[in-house]
């Protein structure tokens, strides 16, 4: 059976940054600030799916069967997300080193996090553009000072450039909110902080337990082929599956 905690990190990101999530033995609710983050995951083959219940997302424990009676409760397939790992090690790339980067402890950064994570997954055309932008501010303030957390900033000529997050529960650091605004990409920035992320993760982690970084991406998306060049790998898929 697949490796557990990486996905218990992954509710810990989604409870701190995302919504509630609700815990049972049938499964997992997560209430989403935004209904595109709600979802069901089921724990057993056997559990009732909760009644309302727009997105399913499947995982290793929900048991077999369960595509079978989602389509016939009329959810139809939607993205498969890939839960992914690698050994925390550092890198030993001179040129991933030169990049500064900086662990957000200000107010001032953590607003420049946000600024970046606006540029780069938001169209400026969209309806839920402006809550959007007020969120990750609220998001990057909350969250920093977390001693769970590390929130990285990298500036390029004092501009905030490239962003990313590393969580961590027990011996698993999840990485989450890589971002890069669109006139800085292809200069290998997100691999300077994914680095950064290595090295400070081997400081912390010490010499007990098996402590491993773990992410997640669309299968099949550009971010997974980058992962896999990166050393990550595979540990089990998540299918969604959706009320049309």
């Amino acid at each position: 059976m697949p490796d557990a905690a990486l996905l218990d990190n992954h509710l810990a990101f989604l409870a701190a940054h995302r919504g509630e999530v609700r815990r049972s033995a049938a499964g997992i609710e997560v209430v989403g600030e935004s209904a595109e983050f709600s979802a069901w995951i089921p724990l057993s083959p056997s559990a009732e799916l909760p009644a309302g219940t727009a997105t399913v997302r499947l995982v290793p424990w929900s048991g077999e069967g369960w595509e079978e009676r989602l389509t016939a409760a009329g959810f139809e397939p939607a993205e498969v997300l890939v839960h992914m790992k690698a050994p925390v090690e550092p890198t030993a790339d001179a040129s991933l080193a030169a990049q500064v980067v900086a662990a957000i402890v200000t107010d001032e950064d953590a607003a420049g996090f946000a600024e970046v994570q606006s540029a780069a997954f938001l169209d400026e055309d969209e309806p839920d553009y402006d809550w959007w932008r007020k969120k990750f501010l609220e998001l990057a303030v909350r969250n920093y000072p977390a001693p769970d957390q590390s929130l990285y900033l990298l500036r390029v000529d004092g501009d905030p450039a490239s962003v990313t997050l590393v969580l961590r529960t027990g011996d698993v650091f999840g990485v989450y909110a890589v971002a890069t605004k669109p006139a800085y990409r292809g200069r290998g920035l997100a691999s300077a902080l994914l680095a950064q992320a290595r090295r400070d993760a081997t400081r912390a982690a010490g010499s007990e337990g098996a402590p491993r970084l773990t992410l997640q991406v669309v299968e099949g998306s550009d971010a997974e082929r980058l992962y896999l060049k990166l050393g990550f790998r595979a540990a089990f898929r998540s299918p969604h599956f959706r009320r049309p």
